[in-house]
């Protein structure tokens, strides 16, 4: 009776695999939130397929059809050069717009559920990261329509592509913070977001900018992003080093300011909220 005792009280205190519970938890975590983003946004049922490939056509598509097919603009394919860097930084604008108003459309699980609340912005960048595959469908019509063949470059895409996804998380959790403190500067912060665009080569390549200007530009993380798919897609060459280290060191330096902040104000979030 005593062994049995013994034997049971072994297999009861036996030591559960922490790290791995822990790890599991969050991937659940992030999955379910990004799911339930996905689910509000493209609704159930087959033809949220068909949403999910025509929502970057009403964002920006007509506006780049325009440009291609109707206005006449110089420079190589200019169409496909505008949208690598319209199309990336509608990964970090929408991601911007999300992230923002993440904790306050979270409300009724953030009152009466209990989850790691700090993965609330990275599930917010996911979110956007999902709908963001759909918009290489504009990259396809763009080179097609310029006849632009794809090279052996596009090995650098999914490298490229994760930098970008990377600076969007990097960017999701400042900017989740200004959503819950400043509510009312909420445009101002989008403001400040799409400003950002027009001081990086975004209508123009960062060749064609020369003097003060392009010495400047190189200090906004968004030119290394629109560089790097220009690299790729329309010159079929590898990005420059500092095109992918040097936003993620941005989005490396935003994280490790901010989450500590983040972690620390998510125990208020139930009072904010309420």
């Amino acid at each position: 009776m005593v062994e049995s005792d013994a034997a049971r009280t072994v297999t009861i205190d036996a030591p559960r695999p922490v790290a791995q519970t822990t790890r599991a938890t969050a991937v659940d975590v992030l999955v379910s939130l990004t799911a339930s983003d996905l689910r509000a946004r493209y609704g159930r049922g087959p033809l949220r397929i068909f949403k999910w490939l025509l929502d970057p056509f009403a964002l920006v598509g007509v506006y780049l059809l325009l440009v291609t097919f109707v206005l006449s603009t110089g420079g190589r394919a200019p169409g496909l050069s505008i949208a690598c860097a319209v199309v990336p930084f509608q990964l970090i604008m929408s991601t911007v717009m999300n992230a923002m108003m993440a904790v306050t459309t979270r409300r009724t699980i953030i009152l009466n559920m209990g989850f790691r609340r700090a993965l609330i912005p990275v599930a917010s960048a996911l979110t956007e990261s999902v709908a963001f595959l759909a918009s290489f469908t504009l990259f396809m019509l763009m080179m097609a329509a310029y006849r632009v063949e794809p090279t052996s470059a596009l090995v650098w895409l999914p490298l490229v592509v994760a930098a970008n996804i990377f600076f969007a998380i990097g960017i999701a959790y400042p900017t989740s913070l200004f959503g819950l403190w400043f509510r009312d500067l909420r445009n101002f912060g989008l403001s400040f977001i799409r400003t950002l665009f027009f001081l990086a080569p975004g209508l123009v390549a960062f060749s064609q900018i020369h003097g003060r200007a392009h010495e400047w530009l190189q200090f906004n993380p968004l030119t290394g992003l629109f560089e790097a798919y220009r690299a790729v897609l329309l010159f079929g060459e590898a990005p420059a080093p500092w095109e992918i280290l040097y936003p993620c060191g941005c989005a490396l330096v935003m994280l490790l300011v901010f989450v500590p902040f983040y972690r620390s104000e998510q125990r208020q979030f139930a009072k904010i909220v309420e």
